[in-house]
This record gives C-alpha cells, structure tokens and sequence, in this order.
C-alpha cells in the first residue's frame, strides 16, 4: 500500500476536508479502513449492496477492527408479504450488539440506515437473559420467547422453535445455535450451548412484530384478517405493515449517536438510497389505491445525511488518491498454479467456504513452495500488495466448479435408504447396543415384516437414499431372502451389456473421420469480443472442450447439460461461428415452434454485424417462403438454419453442412430421432440439454460419451423473489399490475383446468385493457404453440396456464409468477416453476398463493417456508434438484435403465454404474475390533448431527481436520470417538492394501483376511512376517500380535510401506 497516498489522505481526514481514494481492490478496503480508524473513531461505512456490506464487515474484523454488519429486511416495508424471520433476527441480533459492544465500525447499505428500528427500550424489553446462577422466572419465560416469535414445540426443536421439558429448556436460534439450559426452580443452572458450557445466553427477538394477544388484539382492530393469517403462516403473512401501531420505531443513530461516514462507491449508494425510498412509497401508494390498512412510509423510514469524510471508489477518479493496490485475475485450472508461483515470497492469506477448494488450493501451493494461511469464511475479494509483499485470495475469484454433496447423512428417520447387502428398508435412527461389555452405535434400517437390521457405522458407505421417480413406491425387502440379491446381479448384467454398447459407440464415433474445421481465428475473436457479459467458469470450460472437439479430425458429439439460463446458447452460437468461418453451415433443431422463433432471435441478434446469413424455417412461414428458403440453403446462401424435425425431411439439402446442433433431443419422436441418426453421420454434432444430471452419472458417462456441464448461473442475475400468502383478489392484482407497469409479462399457475376461463375473465375484468390467453395439456398441440408464441412475441401480456409451463419457454419479459394453490404442488415442481422468472437482469417475483379457505398440513407449510428460504446450499434445494436428477438421468439412459434407477434407487443404481464403467466392484471391508467406538449421545444429541459426522468420518480425506473442528464445536473428544476415528482410519488403510476383513480378539491378536487383489507385495509382506514374527497362510490370512487399536493401526502403516 502506497505510504506517500497513505500519508495525504491521513492529512484530509484530519482536517476533515474530505477526500477520494481508489486502487484498493477487493479486501485491500478493509486494510486500508484499519490503518485510517484511530484517526476516525467509530465510523459508519456505507456501501450499495448487502452482500458487499458483510463480506467487508468480516474482512474488517480479520484485519483486526472490531467490525458489526448491520443488514437490511430482505424486503422492503409495507411490501405485500414479510421480510423471513432470520432475517428480523440478525437485524434484531445486531441492533442489540449496537447496544451492548464497544465498535470501531458500523456497516450499513442504504436500506439499512433508512429504515427505522424498533426503540432501544422496546427492543431491550423483549430480550432474555439467561446467566449461569442468576434467577429468571421460568413460569413466565414461555410466553417471553412466544412473544418474541418463536414456536413452542413439543418433540425436540429446530430452527426458531423451543421445548420445555420438566426443568430444562431448549431453543433453537433461526441461525442454527443449540442452547439447552437447566434450572433449578428459577435459578439457572447449566447452559450448554452446541454441547459446550457456556456462562451465558441471549435470545434475541425472532420478530420484531411482538406475537403476544394484547399486540395482535391491537392489530386485528385495523386489519381483521392479520391475526388470523398471522397465527396460521408464521412469517408469511404482510403483517409488518402496521408494525409502527404497535412498535415505536426510531432511525438507527438513536443506538450510535451521530458519527462520521465513509462511502463506498458514493454514487452507487445515493442510487441504491433513492431507489429504496421510492419503493416504500410506491408500496405505500398500492396498499392505499387496494384500500389496505397500513402505516405510512415517513413512520417506517427516515433519509439520514451522508456527508463523508472520505469515499473509496473502484475506477480510478480525478482529483482522487491512488493507492496502488493490483487485483488479482480470475483463477481457474488452468492459471491457479502460474498464480501462485508469482506469489513465492508473499504472505499469501486464502478465505474460502468450500472444502474441496481450500484442499486443492492447499496441494497445489504446497507443491509450489508457496506458504499459505487459510480461512473459512466469506471475502470482498482478492489483492496483491507488492510494497508489503502481502497478497489476499478470496473463494469469489476461484472459478473451479464446486458441488454441494446429498448423501444419507442428511436422513430423517422415516426415509426409505438401500442397504447394498440387503436392499430396500426404512431408516428408524441410531441406536446404541451393549455387545460383549462394549457399546457401539448401529444405524437401524426397517425391513418386511417388522424386521431390524442394525448396520454398524464403519457400514455407512454401504446405505444410500432411496430415491425413485415421485408416486412410485418400491416394496420393502426380507431379510435374509434371496431376490434382492439375484435383483442385484440383474441389473449389474444389464448395466454391464449396456456399457458394452455404448463403449461401442463411442468406440465408433471416434474411429470414424471427420473434418478438422479450424475456422478464422480473426473473426471468432471479434465475436468473442462482443459477448457483453463474463463468461461462468462452466461456460469457459465447455467452449474450449467444444472448440478442441472441432479442431480434432475426428467427430463431434458432445453433450452441453446446463439449467435453463445458464449459457448454453452462447456456447453453441461460439460453435456455430467457428464452422461458418470455417466456410461450413450449421443446422440448429429444436423439438418446438416456439423454441425455433427463440432461437432465431437469438442468434439473428447476436450474429448482427457479422457476414453470417442466419434463417428459421417453421410452419410459421408460408409453403412459398419454405421452398425459397431450401433453395438459398441448397446453394449455400445461408449459414445458419434453424428449424423444427422439418429439418430432417427428404427435401432439405445443404451445400456443406458441417455442424448440427440439437436442442432438448429427448422431446423429439421416435421417427424424428432415426432421422438424426443418419443426419449426424461424420458430421460435428453438439447437444442441449436443460435437464440437469447427477455428477456421478456424469462420471460415470464421461468414458463412453463427451459432456460438459455447466452449473453456475450467469453474474448479475437479480434472482427471484418468493412471497408466500393466502390468496385474494388484492395480491393477484397488485402482482399483476406491478409487472404490467415495469413492461413486463407475467405467467399464472392453476392446475384445476375447470378454474382456467374464470380465472382468466377476472385478471381481464381487473385489466380490461390487457391480452390475456389460457394454456392447458388437453388443447391440440398446434393451438397450444401459436399462444405460446404469442406469448413470447408479447402479444400476450398474461398467460394463466396449468403446471404444462413447468419447463421449456425461456420469456425474458416474463418476471412474475403467481401459483394458485401452492399448497398442493410439490417441492420440485414449485422449484422448476419458480425458474421460468428471474433469469436475466430484471428481478423475478414468484406469489406462492394457498387457497383462501384452505386447512395448510404441516407438511405443506414447510415446503412453502422451504421455497421462501431456498438456496443451492439448502436441503429443500436438494430435494427439489434430487427429483429432477432423476429426470435427468432416464433421459440419458432411455427407458430399461431408468427401470432399474426406480427399482433400487438413483443414488445405489449411480454406483453400480461406476463400478460396472470402471471394471471394479468396490467391495467392503468387514471389521470386527472389540473397542468402544461411537459419538456419545451425551456429546452429541442432536441425531442428525450424529449422523452427519459419522458420514464426514467415512469419507473426510483429512479426519485430523475434522476431529479438531469437532472439539472446536462441541468441545473435548471423547475416547468412544477418537476410537471411531482411529476405526474409520483402519478401514481406509485396509481397503488401500486389499483387506477385505479385519478381526482382533480382546488380547490383541489380529488376523487380517486379504482380498483377491492385494496391493502390498510380497516382498514387503515377507519383510513384515520376518521383522514381526507373524504368520501369513495360503488362504491369505495375516495373523499378527496387534496389542490394542494404536497397534493395529501401526501394522497398516508398516505394510503399506
């Protein structure tokens, strides 16, 4: 960091003259912030975005300030639905860390600092303080915690949600913090917070609408129907709109006194502070035109004066101080390790989340000689500090792909899972057996007639989830009988002749000649160039795979398998310029009408200014039109065609086709497909698909077939807002008309056909003015596609159809979705509607809306909470991702394969499918060594979390790692634990060597059974015998004086020698 910079801007701060910086890239802010606070005092640091605000609030506190990131809703006031408890709570969790610490800095967004909060009293009043040996009263404390918002629950709590059992109460924060706390009358006695004692807990409000009678009662005299909703949803009911009637709200300088302000990029935040307050008042004008009860946008909001003492800028500005900072570039597989070796001789800091990233970061820099520190956590980004030879990286600018793994640690007793062994049972919990004096964990599985099953942990990689196609139940299995294991070898034949045919394929394919099509190297550039926005990591990586395919002599056939929005057609459109360069043309088909117009607009719009003739044929032209059109493409006068299966008709002929390019090709008919068949023969050829595939069955193909995927959705994108409510005609017209007046279209989802046409008069009673068309399974498919089409041309404003919009259309000024009746629709089929809006710079909304009358099961209130909270790191994601993996996978594998994925599961089937593609049957090791080895229910109570660290146990690559995280978390490690470990360890080192089954006897003789294919030498094994004075048979048994766990584990070090 530049001194000389440093220096004048210390001067400006001084005397308060005002200043502005640039040069500090990334994290390179907080480190300058650090060095300029002394000077300060506390300070608010305001930045545009929330995302922006704690990723600098943490990189603050890991420079050493003492740093609070005070977040907005995550909806603006008097919106139609409530901003999510978590939410309130970290809002809430903040405000009374304003009160309660000594802060250097205070970071807001403007929507923050705006927006009132609830007076220090009235917060203070509804926080509880536990304290070990302080008196509480626990007759009233119940009702304390309703009143803050939390669920009172009878069996053990989760998220948001407390229990009172005799003298002992738990809660669960909406963070995931686990408190249980003893008393003894009144007198608390014991807190165990996440399993460690702790002196004291706070429970901070959930809401900020309190949730007592006396408040409500006041409510329901302005709003009749709040108390009611309220009551029934929980957080999703809107009601915050009168909160100012029940709350005194104050601006937030009444918890900081005035201090002085820092702007990041000024200008941005000025836009995002005006655009937050025009929105408050925008909502407020609609809730007043509807006649809705509601408090007025100044009792909810106050503009605070931001006059900074000085403003930090991205850009380089005149008149500004340059800091000097350099950024770092993206870091992908490709330049992680020339990264890296620039940096030898630096302090290199890495801050990371995901696991595997940090693993291969950390190989990779040890290999270099680069010394690493690393951090978990979130980053504003990475910089490289030449003058003090320090350089920061942040996960944000590592562009290797990451996936979040579901496996069956993330089981609910109840669930169905498959026992490799044993086949289809119930999952009923963990339980603990007292065997021969020692006690050991089990996972007790369920089976036909009632039977038990209890799987010892070091079984775990044995059971998966059972997941099949959604409405059909597999039978359970018997134990001890026979068919599952003759099912077992059915399939595994099955799947052996199936990877026979498509090795042969494939083998086919690349022995078959094409064309080298290299293209113009100039012209590709350039349209490279024009590409507006930054490609994903999955899009990069699949465009260099693609352009090699073409550049081989050998043909293409690759599969591009991505969500919808996610860049595939970007991927195609580089494709089909390389083979029009190359002097080649390019057929592009699609299964529909609809999906030919998108894709012509597309590629005309983005082929614009480039000597490339690009057409569409379609029965959206004329028979005249068509036959001109063949002509031209007959004579090479276009480059790009794109069509329907028309295209595969006697008729068509081109002068040189040299690339085709298939969209959704499992949506084509039976004939269509045979037509392809022989179309593709020697020529490049690159599939679409929308539909996503499990990664192992991607591994699996990746030795019989080329595909890429492409799993990150493009930057910039808004994303989506979810409101859950009750329906009524006011929601449906506020959602509509917001959409109307920002230009855009909006897609309404009812599954009951009979309720369409009413449905569609009242939205055209509401909107006279308004084109409004409904769409259903049961209309001619002709019919079906000219609405559609409409609908994409904008002709039509409001499209109210069935869940057939599910999937398919890709309406860019489409951004408002409302289902009708949410509550009967699926988690999976929610998560793909929800996935029509959304996709592009404009901010999606998805109205989830219940039936008016209708009694929610608990069931259906979680999924819609789930659909509120949902993220690609959550579990209903991976639920709702699970389903349409299975999809995915029968598109893939046709109709006999996706048989047997239902028979046995998606996850089980995945892996005989890898064993069968890697010509290896992975086999268990059986383990019999009489120690103590289990997590303590007393350590860990909590099952799930059990079951998750046996599972991280059994397949972590660094269990050190884990075990010091374990007594980081839940504090000092049992010896039943450390034994599991070392347990899991004997297991890993013996299926290393080939060991198929290890036993001891208490007095610490051990025999160890070997496999068909051991990997230790004889030579070594002759060593061994001979250092150890041990004994080896020709039935392959290893006898050996062991001693105990330690000593068995030092033989497996010693062989694998």
């Amino acid at each position: 960091m530049n001194e000389r910079s440093f220096k004048l801007l210390s001067g400006k701060v001084k005397s308060r003259e005002g200043a502005t910086v640039y040069g500090l890239p990334g994290a390179s802010k907080a480190l300058l912030l650090k060095r300029v606070a002394p000077l300060i005092g506390t300070f608010f640091l305001v930045v545009p975005a929330e995302n922006l605000a704690e990723a600098l609030a943490e990189d603050l506190s890991r420079f050493g300030l003492k740093a609070l990131h005070v977040p907005a809703w995550d909806v603006p006031p008097l919106d139609v639905s409530s901003p999510l408890s978590l939410s309130q709570y970290r809002r809430l969790k903040a405000l009374y860390r304003l009160l309660t610490e000594n802060l250097s800095v205070v970071v807001v967004t403007p929507a923050s600092l705006f927006h009132k909060v609830p007076s220090p009293d009235s917060l203070i009043e509804r926080v509880v303080e536990l304290r070990v040996g302080k008196d509480v009263d626990y007759s009233l404390l119940p009702s304390r915690l309703i009143s803050s918002g939390y669920r009172r629950v009878e069996s053990e709590p989760e998220e948001g949600e407390f229990s009172v059992r005799g003298d002992t109460l738990e809660i669960v924060t909406p963070e995931g913090e686990r408190a249980v706390v003893e008393l003894f009358g009144d007198t608390v006695e014991r807190i165990l917070l996440n399993g460690a004692e702790v002196d004291t807990f706070t429970v901070v409000p959930l809401l900020e609408l309190p949730q007592d009678r006396e408040k409500l009662e006041r409510l329901e005299e302005l709003y009749p129907e709040v108390v009611e909703r309220h009551l029934l949803l929980g957080e999703i009911s809107g009601a915050e709109k009168l909160l100012p009637e029940v709350v005194e709200l104050v601006p937030m300088t009444e918890y900081t006194g005035e201090l002085p302000f820092v702007l990041i990029e000024p200008d941005q935040v000025r836009t995002a502070g005006e655009a937050f307050l025009s929105q408050v008042k925008e909502n407020y004008e609609i809730l007043k035109r509807e006649g809705v009860p509601s408090s007025r946008p100044e009792d909810f909001v106050c503009e605070i004066g931001m006059t900074p003492l000085f403003s930090i800028y991205d850009k380089p500005i005149k008149g500004g101080i340059d800091f000097g900072v350099s950024p770092l570039p993206d870091v992908n597989e490709e330049n992680v390790g020339e990264l890296l070796k620039s940096l030898v001789g630096f302090k290199v800091h890495f801050v990371y989340t995901a696991e595997t990233l940090k693993a291969e970061a950390k190989r990779l820099a040890e290999r270099l000689g680069v010394k690493v520190s690393f951090e978990r956590g979130i980053s504003s980004g990475s910089f490289k500090d030449v003058e003090e030879k320090l350089a920061f990286l942040s996960e944000s600018e590592f562009i290797l792909e990451v996936r979040q793994k579901d496996d069956i640690t993330t089981l609910e007793p109840g669930t169905l899972v498959v026992h490799r062994d044993y086949g289809i049972g119930i999952f009923r919990g963990i339980t603990s057996r007292n065997l021969g004096g020692k006690t050991y964990d089990f996972i007790e599985i369920e089976y036909a007639g009632g039977e038990k099953l209890y799987a010892p942990f070091t079984q775990i990689d044995r059971i998966y989830r059972y997941t099949g196609y959604r409405g059909k139940s597999p039978k359970l299995d018997r134990l001890g009988g026979t068919s599952w294991k003759n099912l077992e070898r059915k399939i595994k034949a099955s799947l052996v002749k199936f990877a026979k045919e498509l090795a042969e394929l494939y083998k086919e394919r690349k022995t078959a000649k094409g064309e080298k099509l290299i293209g113009d190297e100039n012209l590709i550039r350039e349209f490279e160039r024009r590409f507006p926005y930054k490609l994903t990591p999955g899009q990069a990586k699949a465009i260099k795979e693609v352009y090699r395919d073409m550049e081989s002599d050998k043909p293409m056939d690759r599969l591009i398998c991505g969500d919808v929005g996610f860049g595939k057609t970007e991927v195609a459109m580089r494709a089909a310029m390389k083979a029009v360069s190359a002097g080649k043309q390019v057929a592009v088909i699609a299964p529909t009408t609809v999906l030919v117009d998108q894709h012509y607009r597309t590629f005309k719009k983005r082929f614009k200014g480039f000597p490339v003739n690009v057409e569409m044929i379609s029965r959206f032209k004329t028979k005249k039109e068509q036959k001109e059109i063949l002509e031209r493409l007959k004579k090479g006068e276009i480059d790009i065609i794109i069509g329907t299966h028309r295209l595969t008709q006697d008729d068509v002929e081109f002068k040189d086709l040299g690339l085709l390019i298939i969209d959704e090709e499992h949506r084509f008919g039976v004939r269509t497909k045979e037509k392809l068949t022989k179309m593709k023969k020697n020529l490049d050829v690159l599939y679409l698909s929308a539909t996503p595939i499990p990664r192992t069955l991607y591994s699996a193909l990746s030795g019989f077939r080329d595909i890429s995927l492409i799993e990150t959705p493009p930057a910039g994108r808004r994303g989506t807002k979810v409101v859950v409510a009750r329906y009524s005609d006011r929601i449906l017209k506020t959602a509509i008309e917001r959409e109307l007046e920002r230009g855009g279209q909006v897609f309404i989802v009812q599954n009951d056909i009979d309720e369409l046409e009413p449905l569609k008069e009242k939205v055209k009673g509401m909107f006279p003015d308004v084109s409004v068309e409904t769409v259903h399974g049961q209309m001619k498919a002709d019919r079906i596609e000219r609405i559609m089409h409409s609908f994409f041309e904008g002709r039509v404003q409001v499209l109210v159809a069935t869940s057939i919009v599910e999937s398919g259309l890709d309406v860019p000024s489409a951004n408002t979705l409302i289902v009708i009746g949410a509550e009967r629709f699926g988690l999976s089929q929610l998560y793909q509607l929800k996935g029509r809006v959304g996709r592009g710079i404009e901010k999606g909304y998805c109205y989830l809306l219940t039936s008016p009358n209708a009694k929610l099961t608990s069931e259906a209130v979680k999924r819609l909470e789930a659909m509120k909270k949902l993220s690609p790191l959550g579990g209903g994601f991976q639920l709702a991702l699970k389903d349409l993996e299975i999809r995915g996978a029968g598109t893939l594998l046709g109709p006999k394969q996706s048989g047997f994925v239902n028979t046995v599961g998606l996850d089980l089937y995945l892996k005989l499918f890898e064993e069968v593609a890697k010509e290896k049957e992975e086999e268990d090791v059986k383990i019999n060594i009489p120690v103590e080895a289990f997590i303590p229910e007393d350590y860990v109570e909590d099952t799930k979390e059990r079951l998750r660290i046996y599972g991280e146990l059994s397949r972590t690559e660094n269990p050190e790692e884990l075990l010091k995280e374990l007594e980081k978390v839940h504090g000092y490690l049992p010896d039943p634990l450390v034994n599991m470990f070392k347990v899991m360890k004997v297991k890993k080192l013996a299926k290393e060597l080939g060991i198929k089954e290890i036993s001891m006897t208490p007095s610490g003789k051990a025999v160890f059974t070997f496999g068909d294919e051991p990997t230790v030498s004889p030579k070594r094994l002759v060593e061994f015998v001979k250092e150890r004075g041990a004994t080896f048979t020709p039935d392959r048994k290893l006898y050996v004086d062991a001693g105990d766990l330690e000593g068995l584990l030092k033989v497996l070090e010693e062989l694998s020698k």
